[in-house]
């Protein structure tokens, strides 16, 4: 195809095809997908199936995990964690059948958890006050760590945006109670610009941070202090947390060698991702997937999940 798009998503948000539908208002559109992506394979254009996470993604599995069906909070947890954990399993499994060769999850934004108090007001539409993508800290744990695991089954089969370094910063930020992940670089090296209007935002969740139309922009002029730990958005999140170590490097590099030293596990999901990313061709959508390349990361699956077992209760 003639065109300079790089990537194209296409929102799956269950392995339940009906459930899928009924949310998305469009009966019969998961077959329509599955007959549509040989013809973009055709032309050069391989999309991305894209989940944002919820609770109806693995259909009533997952729907039927409530607080008030269990006697306290750690037998709540531990069957939401193994719930969620098998539906990303099958969600995964469900959009590689389909044909996909490249998937991404969205992390749950509910920006009512603590975005009106930290003054955030989104601007692109893709956050939620429903329950559905409502999640606790507690439950934020779970699921993050849900996912950490079910990275190294599927890495050498779909190219797998998710990156475990970041997962697991998340997961230890909302299990200690403080951030563990490098701050978000949304309004330094990424910005949100609403087509509507060409208007710019540090991201599409700082509504309240207009910085003009982005041609009119002054660069020089930009707060370039990171310091946001304001939410999760996954699409600036992700990067800064894969950059974050390389600028580190150059502030302070006997800090960066510190942090290494003191958590073990950070260094070798950071490293992972670097090596995945490049392997994956970094998600070019305009190619198709290198699987003798992936393919080594089934090699060392078991030694990956070792690792995460050795981890799990830290």
């Amino acid at each position: 195809a003639e065109t300079p798009l790089r990537n194209f998503w296409i929102s799956i948000d269950s392995s339940v095809p009906s459930v899928h539908e009924e949310m998305r208002g469009l009966p019969g559109v998961i077959k329509g997908i599955e007959k549509a992506l040989p013809v973009f394979h055709e032309h050069g254009i391989y999309p991305s199936a894209n989940l944002g996470i919820n609770r109806n993604m693995g259909g009533l599995a997952t729907k039927s995990i409530r607080r008030n069906s269990y006697s306290n909070d750690r037998d709540y947890l531990a069957a939401f964690f193994m719930a969620f954990r098998k539906a990303f399993r099958i969600f995964h499994d469900f959009v590689i059948g389909m044909g996909f060769t490249m998937v991404n999850n969205c992390y749950p934004m509910s920006i009512e958890d603590n975005g009106k108090d930290a003054g955030l007001n989104p601007v692109y539409a893709a956050s939620s006050e429903d329950c559905l993508v409502k999640f606790s800290v507690a439950e934020k744990a779970a699921l993050f760590k849900a996912l950490l695991e079910t990275l190294p089954e599927f890495r050498s089969r779909i190219r797998l945006f998710s990156p475990g370094s970041a997962l697991y910063a998340l997961h230890r930020q909302y299990v200690n109670g403080k951030d563990a992940s490098y701050p978000c670089r949304g309004g330094i090296d990424f910005f949100y610009i609403d087509s509507k209007d060409g208007n710019t935002y540090p991201c599409g969740y700082r509504g309240n941070e207009a910085l003009g139309r982005y041609w009119e922009m002054d660069m020089n002029a930009l707060n370039r202090d990171m310091t946001c730990h304001q939410c999760d958005w996954e699409c600036f999140r992700d990067p800064s947390e894969l950059l974050g170590p390389l600028l580190h490097v150059v502030s302070n590099p006997l800090s960066l060698l510190k942090r290494f030293k003191n958590d073990g596990h950070y260094h070798r999901l950071w490293i992972d991702d670097l090596r995945y990313y490049r392997a994956s061709g970094f998600f070019n959508g305009r190619k198709p997937p290198e699987f003798n390349r992936l393919r080594k990361f089934c090699m060392e699956r078991k030694c990956l999940l070792l690792f995460l077992e050795q981890s799990r209760g830290e």
